[in-house]
């Protein structure tokens, strides 16, 4: 089963939207390290105050190593204007009659 991974980013929103136009080729290359790395899903969610990363993984190690070896993504979150380290939180999938 794989996992899912949510990153909680205490950032403006608006400032994460002008990256993806000013740092779009950092994006890209972030995305395909981590397909690369076991990536399986990846997604921002905008909230008031803050940006929230949802994505699945094959397994928690393949997160964890990509998370801290990609040299990218403390530039991005520097370029951003996140205060202080992300609250990342792992789950387990599972599967259940009423999945879809």
């Amino acid at each position: 089963m794989s996992v899912v991974v949510t990153g909680h980013l205490k950032v403006d929103p608006n400032n994460l939207l002008s990256l993806f136009t000013s740092h779009k080729d950092v994006f890209e290359r972030v995305a395909e390290a981590a397909k690369d790395a076991g990536a399986i899903h990846h997604q921002f969610l905008l909230g008031d105050g803050e940006v929230v990363i949802v994505d699945e993984w094959d397994t928690a190690e393949s997160f964890q190593a990509f998370f801290a070896g990609n040299p990218d993504i403390p530039g991005l979150m520097e370029a951003g204007g996140v205060q202080g380290p992300p609250e990342i939180a792992i789950y387990e999938t599972t599967d259940s009659p009423d999945k879809f």
